[in-house]
């Protein structure tokens, strides 16, 4: 794969995303062992957004339909996708996709993938979130009669289980896998 090509696949899994955090990745991933990370990092954003792949901020990038501005939910949201994409698993992420049919908007569904098994999981950013309205949302999810059906069509897999995670307890659960 080529890097710009590998640059976009993290940035479609991220949506919106620092060049420090795309520096990380690639580095984590074994790129860039020479040279400056960073400055790498950036030239390959700046070459996605001549394309019209990606869109340029103040200090970040995102996919063009991304309404985000990069504050603080967004950035520590992007913090946590990238702990899940530097998993030894093949990560698949819908970042903050509204389900319509019961009114939820996950910070992110994710489908980790390994050969022929998946681990899936509702991430939920908590900064500022009072615990009853995290729990309003655990609640939500516990009693929506669909939810297996939605997950195993979003994904094209059979989920026959999913966890809610959130941001706090997200590494120990990765670890854990």
């Amino acid at each position: 794969m080529k890097l710009p090509e590998l640059v976009d696949n993290l940035m479609n899994l991220l949506v919106i995303a620092d060049t420090k955090t795309i520096a990380d990745l690639m580095v984590h991933k074994g790129f860039w062992k020479t040279g400056n990370p960073y400055a790498n990092s950036y030239k390959y954003l700046r070459e996605l957004t001549q394309l019209d792949k990606l869109v340029k901020g103040e200090g970040y990038f995102k996919l063009p339909n991304c309404k985000s501005e990069y504050a603080e939910h967004a950035q520590l949201l992007t913090q946590a996708l990238a702990l899940i994409i530097k998993t030894p698993y093949e990560p698949v992420i819908y970042r903050e996709k509204t389900i319509d049919e019961v009114g939820l908007r996950p910070d992110a569904l994710v489908l980790l993938k390994n050969a022929d098994k998946g681990r899936c999981f509702i991430l939920e950013v908590v900064n500022n979130e009072l615990p009853m309205f995290l729990e309003k949302k655990k609640n939500a999810w516990e009693t929506w009669q669909d939810d297996l059906d939605y997950l195993s069509r979003l994904f094209g897999y059979k989920i026959p289980h999913y966890d809610f995670v959130t941001s706090e307890t997200l590494k120990e659960y990765l670890e854990a896998l």
